[in-house]
């Protein structure tokens, strides 16, 4: 990212981009600190108002912190220091088993790892088996109403982050699942590129934010390239996430930008976008599950190409290392969500979700037809890539006022 961001932040540190997560915080007194931690060291950086800027990327970092839930200690977790000296690092002290398969959760901005739909995500994988979950709490780095210093410290939280995933890595664990969750979507991309030449197995991008990602480049935003297999769910396109397909295979539901149930919501913005979150924990566990047909891509859906057919595949955690491409999935408007395969006729839900489309295709209609009637444009590939570049960029320019949750 360009240095010029810094200043960018002095425009914007007054500006709140997000109403208060809803959190299931413990008490102060309960949150272990990990073991021969000085909270009182913070990494240098610089300060404007409230916001902070590291600019020196050493960890461990007070700042970031990891914490451990197992089924021994499932609520109260336990605190982890890694990095650093060898000597101090706790993770074979701990309940930690590396025989057994580790899930990496980390927030977006704004929040921390107390997040209800991220404990809900936790909850769900330890009713299910013996993992090893691990949440990562950036919170003093991404605090409101300092947006733009969260995008600037993401980089140093990844890299934090990575010397986890490689003290994990010394013990033996292969299998490493990391999920991020808007902003902390893209924490995984540094995390990545920090670990390199290693490869992770698997990063999963919960409705990963948009404001400031649309033109960014591959190396500081979430792609395929990032890990072995990578997933996204998309719940708030052109809004609060991307539209653009990230992965190797990229679920949008409910047509991907207004989730059903979400219209009678007070916090209209943050339920859309929480959905992801949401969609994710419930399909951990659930009978039905979570089922897209495939489409060409988010463009063909708009213009209408996309009807529902077979085959489909599943979404979740239980998604196939072998999926690709774009999918489209439906749900039902409160939890339980999954609505298992699409089997027809229309449902008041896929009537919504066509609904929003044709929406969208009637404002864009006429930038459309332009672009397709352009004999002069002769790579339809390029043309169409041309044009959803375009669609993104007017949508989030014209919606950004809207952003309230990251």
């Amino acid at each position: 990212m360009e240095y010029s961001l810094l200043i960018l932040i002095l425009v914007w540190r007054f500006v709140n981009c997000q109403s208060p997560p809803i959190s299931v915080r413990i008490p102060q007194s309960m949150i272990p600190v990990p073991p021969g931690l000085d909270r009182s060291l913070r990494n240098e950086g610089l300060t404007f108002g409230n916001c902070k800027v590291v600019i020196n990327d050493i960890c461990p970092d007070p700042d970031v912190n990891f914490f451990l839930y197992t089924r021994i200690h499932p609520q109260v977790p336990q605190a982890i220091r890694v990095g650093g000296d060898p000597h101090v690092s706790n993770l074979t002290k701990s309940a930690f088993n590396p025989s057994n398969p580790v899930k990496i959760i980390i927030h977006g901005y704004n929040s921390d790892m107390y997040l209800s739909a991220l404990v809900e995500i936790k909850d769900q994988y330890l009713k299910t088996n013996d993992y090893n979950v691990f949440a990562v709490d950036w919170s003093p780095l991404g605090e409101s109403p300092c947006y733009l210093a969260a995008l600037w410290n993401i980089k140093h939280v990844g890299i934090c982050t990575s010397q986890l995933v490689s003290r994990i890595k010394e013990l033996g664990v292969e299998d490493i699942h990391v999920i991020g969750f808007s902003l902390g979507a893209h924490i995984p991309a540094h995390l990545a590129n920090a670990l390199l030449p290693y490869k992770l197995p698997r990063i999963t991008g919960l409705d990963p934010a948009g404001p400031g990602f649309i033109t960014a480049s591959k190396a500081n935003k979430l792609d395929k390239s990032d890990a072995n297999f990578v997933d996204i769910i998309h719940t708030n396109s052109f809004i609060q996430g991307l539209v653009e397909a990230l992965g190797h295979v990229d679920f949008y539901l409910n047509g991907g930008i207004i989730q059903p149930g979400c219209w009678a919501e007070r916090r209209f913005f943050a339920c859309n976008h929480h959905r992801a979150p949401l969609y994710f924990a419930e399909s951990i566990n659930t009978q039905l599950g979570f089922w897209g047909w495939p489409c060409p891509s988010y463009f063909e859906y708009i213009l209408g190409n996309c009807p529902p057919k077979d085959p489909q595949i599943i979404m979740g955690d239980h998604a196939k290392n072998s999926s690709s491409g774009v999918h489209l999935v439906i749900t039902e408007s409160v939890s339980p969500f999954a609505v298992g395969k699409y089997t027809g006729p229309a449902i008041e839900i896929l009537r919504q979700s066509e609904m929003h489309r044709k929406t969208i295709l009637r404002k864009y209609r006429t930038t459309i037809e332009e672009y397709l009637d352009d004999d002069s444009i002769e790579d339809v590939t390029y043309n169409r890539t041309e044009l959803k570049k375009y669609f993104n960029e007017r949508l989030a320019d014209e919606l950004m006022p809207l952003v309230t949750v990251i």
